[in-house]
């Protein structure tokens, strides 16, 4: 079930980011994050539509699976979980659809030597991808509902 930022429950994303959308300026980003929570691993997929000098909406999905063992399966399931958001998106709006990645370039951290495989990932279905530091949709919108 999709939610705004109130909790307020919304059971059809599509007709909601159309609500949301105001013009051919705005871009549609899509970005997950995720939390290890005792035995399951917690995500959180966002949908934000940002109006320059308007400021933005977002609207979040939460999913719950069995904890997952590797760095590896959670940053490909979050980028899973994005790319079904947009796909779904794609296939209503000719918007541009950036796809956030919550993976670091920077090699002292863990996530970059997976950078390349989740940013061609998502280069293949299509859409635009943003990864760390520009990533802020996953790396600080989902980052903060998945808390």
């Amino acid at each position: 079930m999709w939610r705004s930022l109130s909790g307020k429950p919304i059971p059809d994303l599509i007709a909601a980011v159309q609500e949301l959308l105001r013009g051919d300026r705005e871009v549609i980003h899509v970005g997950s994050d995720s939390q290890h929570y005792g035995k399951a691993t917690h995500y959180v997929t966002v949908v934000a539509v940002v109006d320059p000098g308007q400021g933005g909406r977002v609207l979040y999905q939460r999913t719950s699976v069995p904890r997952s063992q590797s760095l590896a399966h959670k940053l490909f399931l979050e980028a899973e979980l994005s790319l079904d958001a947009a796909l779904a998106l794609s296939r209503s709006f000719a918007h541009d659809i950036v796809v956030h990645v919550d993976a670091n370039e920077d090699l002292r951290h863990m996530s970059s030597q997976y950078v390349r495989s989740l940013a061609g990932m998502v280069l293949g279905h299509g859409f635009q991808v943003r990864v760390k530091p520009d990533s802020w949709a996953a790396t600080h919108v989902a980052d903060s509902l998945v808390k």
